[in-house]
């Protein structure tokens, strides 16, 4: 049976999700509109919206200035000996400067490199709304999906928003054995002091360091209390 609208969605998210860097493309209006591509830094807002820094001086930022349409390739291909079976996902959208603390600070718990130059006056946080999607699962498996069908649920993403801090602190101070073992057992990374910096609906990100690891749900979760069970049985699973 095909996957419907939703779980493709959902495994979209968790492809970009488990990337920190994405192709950004955007058009050079100094040059008839061209296509120009640059590597970016990404991160995930709750929802699974694109969060980005950028320098006032780089290219892309006066591209988008002029027309803040642009894409960014997230992609696994060049992970198999042919490219041409690994997934990649191309999110098309516009991309807007935003203020909200909540961004940067999702960014840079990603990106805690960035925090050095995050600050300076050059330096801003952008959000790309998605219109529209292009999935490629491999070779000859693609399909185009609304916006709508990429990003996770609004009233998932707001309520476990609202929550989203008060867990990740009873994590790491009561139950850091588990997210230890989320990292060590479920993950197969070296152990440490593994600490889990973000939760969202469809997983969680831990770091060790300036190593990150991504912790995907084996299905999205609606509420805190979803959360809580799936937490839970996920350390059951790494315990077993």
């Amino acid at each position: 049976m095909a996957p419907t609208r939703n779980e493709r969605g959902f495994a979209i998210r968790q492809l970009m999700r488990s990337c920190r860097s994405a192709t950004l493309s955007t058009n050079l209006p100094n040059a008839n509109g061209w296509p120009y591509g640059s590597l970016v830094t990404v991160a995930m807002d709750m929802d699974g919206s694109p969060l980005l820094l950028f320098s006032t001086l780089a290219d892309h930022t006066r591209n988008l200035k002029a027309d803040n349409r642009a894409s960014l390739l997230f992609e696994q291909a060049s992970r198999h000996a042919n490219p041409q079976r690994g997934a990649r996902v191309s999110v098309l959208g516009r991309i807007r400067a935003t203020r909200k603390p909540q961004h940067a600070r999702r960014f840079l718990d990603i990106h805690p490199e960035a925090e050095m130059y995050a600050g300076f006056g050059d330096f801003g946080f952008y959000r790309m709304s998605i219109d529209r999607a292009h999935w490629v699962g491999g070779f000859a498996k693609a399909q185009w999906l609304s916006g709508r069908f990429v990003t996770a649920d609004s009233r998932a993403s707001k309520a476990i928003g609202t929550v989203a801090d008060s867990i990740i602190e009873h994590m790491n101070s009561d139950h850091a054995d588990a997210v230890e073992l989320y990292a060590t057992k479920l993950l197969g990374r070296r152990g440490g002091e593994w600490r889990m910096v973000g939760i969202d609906p469809d997983g969680a990100d831990l770091v060790i360091g300036r190593r990150r690891a991504r912790l995907a749900f084996p299905e999205p979760v609606s509420d805190a209390a979803g959360v809580r069970d799936i937490l839970v049985a996920l350390a059951n699973q790494a315990r077993a």
